[in-house]
């Protein structure tokens, strides 16, 4: 007769049962002491004899993105079938919260939140949507399920929802094309951007497929869900086509059309008329953003200014009414940002006037070419570049990978102050370090972010080496401010940086020695 396994204590219980509240069983035939659910579950045991040493890593392959050899490694972590990586229900929950805190509502809108929750506590949410959406928010968990290390866990939750998504490519429905751009997103973040740029592909034709902005006859929830869906497959769409360093397309359906319901309403599925929806707001500069795109392209392609300044003028002269034609709640000072944090939306508020203020340092960057001779336009994109880094200084939990992009665009305008002059240096410094502690938060948990700070390392050797031609478009600088998760070549001649020393900020150091070391820091 064979004995029963010995339960072990529930002090010395791993770290897996401990959670789950089941009893810890040795698996006697596991020579490395792995318990007998983790072993079910295909996890690693945090009582194994091996747990203490570093985990296994795949050798590096030259061919592969950093996103698919992140991938490699996370699946000689968590072999198996992908279902078995769910997390335990508590700490499901806690990522599903963390999803809803840190990236819902910032990058892309998809859900309603009350219904998404009854949905998963009654079993009805899709496995690969529970998967795609917290392959976004493990990264921020500092649940001792994930043992001080949550990225690998990130990695394998996306490839499983990938793997399971495949079944749907076929099959369009609604939490297919959520699910698509939930991945994309973690791509991006992961720096592969070919993938991204798939994802983001599938779920657009998924999105014509279904016609989601065709919603007559459908109950308020479908409604919006629907629009929300459709609005988010667009500007992710945007930023996509930005990334491949391709000219964006028109809409199926023009964004700004879509009639989205103010975000407490949504939230309490309250149907009356608009009045202060801020992402009704950000579907009306979607188009701007393309069209500002399509400048910087030309430029990038050999145009000369003179040649796209009617284009400039009718875009700045949009993005004037739009400021102009915003309601007086949604108008950017500390009353407005406390009364959207108070109902929750503090992140989306903050999103809606980082993206108008990102156009604008776009939109005028090529003025900072000295061959422009216009200050005034020099100017106005000094100061929107500021108020990027004002808005993101007020923390609203903005910790997508984007925000990390439109920082480097922001740090790369600070420097044409701190390096070359004409402009306030004083705020620039203190904006740039700023911009710097952002990043070095945000490269915790995006690794794209590393690449994003290499090309700004880039960009200020090349201003050393040659600071008159350093803000024309060329092929590069064009690329630069578009790609936000691509790994740039450098074909622009550099130095080769300074060894790195402690980080000091101190009002002693020249403009020059104080970027140098912060980005030596912050590349570390």
């Amino acid at each position: 007769m064979i004995g029963m396994p010995e339960k072990r204590a529930r002090s010395n219980a791993c770290r897996n049962c401990r959670i789950r509240k089941r009893r810890c069983l040795p698996t006697a035939s596991d020579v490395n002491g792995s318990c007998q659910l983790c072993k079910q579950q295909s996890i690693p045991c945090s009582l194994t004899r091996r747990s203490g040493q570093n985990r296994p890593i795949a050798p590096v392959d030259d061919q592969l993105s950093p996103a698919s050899t992140s991938s490699a490694t996370a699946s000689h972590i968590f072999p198996g079938d992908p279902l078995q990586l769910l997390p335990p229900r508590p700490v499901l929950d806690e990522l599903i919260e963390l999803y809803f805190q840190l990236i819902h509502d910032g990058p892309h809108t998809l859900f309603h939140k009350p219904t998404f929750l009854s949905r998963l506590q009654e079993n009805m949410v899709p496995n690969f949507l529970i998967l795609a959406v917290i392959s976004l928010s493990t990264r921020f968990s500092t649940n001792e399920y994930f043992r001080n290390d949550a990225r690998p866990f990130a990695l394998a939750y996306a490839k499983a929802a990938i793997e399971l998504l495949e079944k749907e490519m076929i099959r369009p429905s609604l939490e297919p094309v959520q699910g698509y751009i939930l991945v994309s997103q973690h791509l991006g973040g992961e720096g592969d951007v070919r993938a991204k740029h798939i994802c983001t592909g599938l779920a657009c034709l998924h999105c014509q497929s279904l016609r989601l902005w065709d919603t007559s006859g459908m109950t308020i929830l479908k409604q919006e869900v629907r629009r929300r869906t459709y609005l988010s497959v667009i500007i992710t769409g945007k930023w996509t086509t930005a990334d491949m360093s391709i000219a964006p397309v028109t809409s199926d359906f023009p964004p700004e059309n879509l009639q989205l319901l103010d975000e407490e309403d949504f939230l309490a599925l309250r149907e009356r008329p608009a009045r202060h929806g801020i992402w009704s707001q950000m579907a009306k500069t979607i188009d701007i953003f393309r069209e500002n795109l399509d400048i910087i392209i030309m430029l990038g392609s050999g145009e000369t200014l003179t040649s796209q300044i009617n284009k400039v003028t009718h875009l700045a002269k949009l993005l004037d009414k739009w400021e102009q034609e915003l309601p007086a709640r949604l108008k950017y000072n500390p009353e407005n940002l406390t009364y959207f944090q108070e109902i929750g939306f503090g992140k989306t508020f903050l999103a809606m006037h980082i993206g108008y203020q990102h156009y604008r340092q776009l939109l005028y960057f090529p003025f900072l070419d000295p061959r422009n001779e216009n200050s005034l336009a020099s100017s106005e994109c000094k100061k929107h570049a500021m108020m990027v880094s004002e808005i993101v200084s007020q923390g609203g939990k903005l910790v997508y990978y984007i925000i990390g992009h439109i920082l480097v665009v922001s740090s790369s305008v600070h420097l044409h102050t701190l390096l070359l002059g004409g402009g306030d240096v004083d705020r620039a410094r203190s904006y740039l370090l700023s911009n710097f502690e952002i990043l070095m938060k945000l490269k915790r948990y995006w690794p794209v972010i590393d690449a994003a700070v290499g090309r700004l390392r880039s960009f200020q050797n090349h201003c050393r080496v040659s600071s008159l031609d350093s803000f024309v478009l060329d092929d590069w600088m064009w690329k630069f401010l578009m790609a936000q998760s691509a790994v740039l070549d450098e074909p622009r001649s550099a130095k080769h940086a300074s060894p790195r020393g402690p980080f000091i900020s101190g009002t002693e150091m020249s403009n020059d020695v104080l970027v140098d070391t912060a980005l030596s820091w912050l590349l570390d």
